[in-house]
């Protein structure tokens, strides 16, 4: 199966931890001091040092790497962490409830720590001691407090410029920070964990924070909405900070967030009771219009278990939830479906992978478990000498004392941006209550570099075989949103399933593998139909020859239908033929006819102004624009098929001077002149050879067929009509 290799590495000194010697996977930091208790304590400490990574750390000024990892360490025993932010691929700030900003300067080739900087120019400089929330960016620091409805909003008066900032590794006070102080409004004198979220331009902050529907209220006759709010906007411009508008939720909501791709946007993710005692969940959309929270769009779905965990994938059109009872759930927007799956452990924290292909989950003890987006399992490994891939990452089993872990955060940051040479690997950062800093390594590899992408993890699923996985992440892809990718993995699917031979499954698999495009829910754009329309048709028209091949008459004949091509039809009627199914060649052949007949009809309706004299084509001099427009364009031409582009094709008009004289040309020349060709770059002698052989009574004789049709125009002339087939 397909499987995640990765590395974990332990930013500690402590020995806490339980790391068997066969499992050179996970790192760990050394004391000089410790006793070699270790069997291979001297081959391990050569094989990591051989891969120029950290065994022991180095106390050398000015990084002091030691002491640092030291005091990080009992700072993470004291304080709980509140914010956590990649500033960069290689540097990683974690907030702590005191004010402490501690940065990690993380090695471009493993997932050691280069250095350390503990800021702590923050520290009592707040409005309390505990801080409960903080955000932290470039422009600005704000802090929330859980016994007072007062925020701190610390603006940085000397920053450097953006580029600069994500570069540089400063302490804040370098910056000069100015604490502004912001009431919010809310309910005053209670105990609350307001939390943040900032839209993408950073000039909007969402404040929120957990209420109860049911819980009591203590009696006031100045209870107004203001009291009661759970979700409060501010505006931020620079040193000014502003309460924009304030709301509360119908339900209780249990996450709030801004978009990361509309500035004005926000989701919410709310829970109710039932009338039954069943657990309803509603997604909600909001909008922030002329400086109001309007709501736009609920989604409710019933589930069976309360909610611990839930995460939107990037591109904003997937929900996943996590219940108590080991499930995963997850809503799609687009198209309005719902699936559930089991896990292999109770979710507790939720992550989606930066490209939104695949999602782990963790549990409160930190093991973890991947998805893709079509909720299959995929396993997991740490680098070991024999590959043994699992379907969970046990990572509590190396520590002694478990922790219970809190939030997992990606680095958003592509690997290939810093600098080529490097290790092309995504970090996944954990966070434990008073635990160690814990570092999650996958390498993506080298030669590919495509990031867990969804055209990477397909060919992943046909190097081992696992069609099914393909074919359901093609299903969950977006044609509107990513047709590049969704084309890709289309041709890669159904060209590897026609190389080989067709049994039931097979067939299945490219019937949902062709219909993603063909018949998608919702309906593909006319754009993507128009762009991807030629290539995917001679996909299905392989499929038809391939069903042809192994007798399956009944498919090949509804693919015919949906392509509507008279050749198809035909192949079909001569296979029949060939396997003795003569009502089924009767009936191809009838729709072979009906096809030709419906194609003349729609030529002869749409160039109603064209008369046919002595087997010429003659056209009206008041009409000679709209013999000039092409018959494809007065049709839906997103909704045609190559071949009938070919067969509705006109040669473009000549010029008004030479029309003229092709009219007189017309009346003049007897039936069967074809010197008009020879204006057209075409050899009027090879043109009469071709007809000549055609019309021939020998010309069936070698095995050809066609068929003629004595048809009359409106002038009562007749006209010799060959049938070809068209290849």
């Amino acid at each position: 199966m397909v499987s995640c290799l990765c590395e974990l590495y332990i930013w500690s000194l402590r020995n806490l931890y339980a790391i068997p010697d066969s499992v050179i996977g996970c790192h760990s930091y050394h004391d000089k001091v410790n006793s070699k208790e270790q069997q291979y304590y001297e081959e391990k400490q050569q094989y990591i040092e051989a891969r120029d990574m950290v065994w022991s750390p180095r106390n050398k000024r000015p990084e002091k790497l030691r002491d640092n990892l030291k005091d990080v360490e009992d700072l993470l025993s004291q304080f709980h962490c509140v914010d956590v932010r990649w500033k960069s691929k290689q540097i990683l700030q974690v907030v702590l409830s005191n004010g402490c900003i501690i940065s990690f300067v993380v090695s471009a080739h493993s997932g050691d720590v280069e250095k350390i900087l503990l800021d702590k120019s923050m520290v009592g400089k707040f409005y309390s001691d505990l801080i409960s929330c903080a955000h932290l960016t470039d422009q600005f620091l704000i802090a929330s407090f859980p016994d007072s409805n007062k925020l701190d909003y610390v603006y940085f008066t000397k920053r450097p410029s953006i580029v600069d900032a994500a570069k540089r590794l400063d302490k804040l006070a370098a910056w000069e920070p100015k604490i502004i102080q912001v009431d919010i409004p809310g309910p005053k004198g209670r105990r609350l964990d307001r939390k943040f979220s900032a839209n993408i331009h950073h000039d909007h902050i969402l404040v929120w924070w957990m209420t109860a529907s049911d819980e009591a209220w203590p009696w006031s006759p100045m209870s107004t909405d203001k009291d009661r709010a759970n979700l409060v906007v501010l505006h931020v411009n620079g040193p000014s900070v502003d309460v924009l508008h304030f709301t509360r939720t119908e339900s209780d909501p249990l996450h709030a967030k801004f978009s990361h791709l509309q500035s004005q946007r926000l989701f919410t993710v709310e829970h109710s009771t039932g009338s039954r005692g069943e657990i309803i969940l509603h997604s909600c959309i909001y909008n922030i219009i002329k400086g109001k929270i309007q709501r736009t769009s609920i989604i409710s779905i019933t589930l069976k278990s309360n909610i611990v965990c839930e995460s939107r994938n990037p591109a904003e059109d997937k929900l996943l939830l996590g219940c108590v009872d080991g499930s995963l759930v997850m809503h799609d927007d687009q198209k309005k479906v719902t699936q559930i799956t089991r896990c292999a452990l109770k979710p507790a924290c939720i992550a989606w992978h930066p490209t939104g292909t695949i999602v782990f989950v963790a549990s409160g003890r930190g093991d973890i478990q991947i998805f893709d987006m079509a909720l299959s399992p995929l396993r997991i490994q740490l680098v070991e000498e024999d590959p043994n891939s699992e379907r969970l990452l046990k990572i509590s089993r190396f520590f002694r004392f478990p922790p219970v872990l809190n939030k997992i955060e990606w680095c958003p940051f592509d690997p290939q941006c810093i600098d080529s040479t490097t290790d092309y690997v995504d970090s996944l950062y954990f966070v434990f209550d008073k635990g160690p800093p814990l570092l999650l390594q996958f390498h993506l590899g080298v030669v590919s570099r495509e990031r867990f992408s969804s055209s990477e993890l397909v060919k992943e699923y046909i190097k081992f075989k696992q069609l099914d996985e393909a074919v359901s992440l093609l299903s969950c892809l977006n044609w509107d949103s990513d047709g590049p990718t969704c084309y890709y993995c289309l041709s890669t699917i159904a060209n590897h399933l026609l190389r080989l031979p067709l049994n039931a499954e097979r067939e299945a698999q490219l019937e949902t593998t062709l219909a993603t495009f063909y018949s998608p829910t919702p309906p593909i754009s006319e754009a993507i139909i128009f762009e991807y329309r030629d290539p995917i048709s001679r996909l299905a028209r392989r499929f038809f020859h391939h069903l042809l091949r192994y007798a399956r008459f009944d498919k090949a004949f509804l693919l015919a239908v949906d392509i509507g091509a008279r050749d198809l039809y035909m192949d079909i009627y001569y296979m029949a033929l060939d396997k003795g199914e003569t009502a089924l060649a009767d009936v191809a052949k009838r729709k072979a006819h009906q096809v030709d007949t419906e194609s003349l009809d729609g030529i002869n309706g749409i160039d109603s102004e064209l008369t046919l004299d002595d087997g010429y084509i003659q056209e009206l001099p008041e009409h000679t624009s709209q013999y000039q427009q092409s018959t494809t364009d007065r049709l839906p031409r997103s909704r045609q098929h190559p071949w009938q582009h070919d067969r509705d094709y006109c040669p473009p008009s000549l010029s008004n001077q030479n029309i003229a004289q092709n009219q007189n040309n017309h009346h003049n020349s007897f039936p069967g002149d074809l010197s008009e060709f020879d204006q057209l770059g075409i050899s009027s002698d090879l043109v009469s050879d071709y007809t000549n052989a055609l019309l021939s009574p020998s010309f069936g004789q070698h095995g050809q067929t066609h068929e003629t049709d004595q048809v009359e125009d409106d002038n009562g002339h007749s006209i010799k009509v060959i049938h070809f087939g068209i290849v």
